[in-house]
């Protein structure tokens, strides 16, 4: 098994995903209890921010090596978990200890949405959001770039049309190529 950054930011967000949906799937049980249903909801906001953390810490890695080309071979994994497992606990924490007794909602062990502790959650997420868009305009703005010279290096002995038809081809193939990879579903 290769030993990269990216490699463990996706076993990270991996066991992220999966503590979550087992937590999901055994969160009915819980809605009877107060106090077990504050702990799967506290549960559940800790390991989906958790996976939204990942997604952003794979966000700055992709940035670090397209647009800030980090030539240094610094691994910067004592970050990466910080972001991805210090930053959830950090707004967990928080949230529970401002939320004054009504973490959870009443009907279903989540988040409650009546007091607003629900943007402990989504305010986040949306920050991430927001990075992730800028990081994936950006690194599909140089693709495109490098695609385009590429093609025009390829491409010398071609007609105008020609070159304009290889350098479109080459711009939406960089484009294909990356959306997937950066988490367009």
């Amino acid at each position: 098994i290769p030993k990269s950054d990216r490699t463990s930011i996706h076993k990270n967000l991996f066991v992220a995903l999966i503590c979550a949906q087992v937590i999901l799937l055994c969160s009915g049980s819980a809605i009877h209890s107060k106090v077990a249903c504050t702990l799967v909801a506290a549960l559940l906001h800790l390991f989906f921010m958790a996976a939204f953390s990942w997604m952003l810490v794979e966000g700055l890695l992709l940035w670090s090596k397209v647009v800030a080309v980090n030539l240094s071979e610094d691994h910067h994994m004592k970050y990466y978990y910080l972001i991805g497992w210090g930053l959830p606990v950090l707004i967990v924490t928080i949230t529970l200890a401002s939320a004054s007794g009504k973490y959870s909602a009443d009907d279903y062990c989540w988040l409650s949405v009546q007091n607003g502790i629900i943007w402990g959650f989504v305010g986040p997420v949306i920050f991430i959001i927001m990075v992730n868009i800028l990081v994936l305009t950006r690194v599909i703005m140089i693709t495109i770039s490098t695609a385009k010279r590429r093609s025009i290096m390829l491409a010398l002995g071609m007609s105008p049309a020609e070159q304009a038809y290889e350098q479109i081809r080459a711009a939406v193939k960089a484009v294909l190529v990356l959306l997937p990879i950066l988490g367009l579903t």
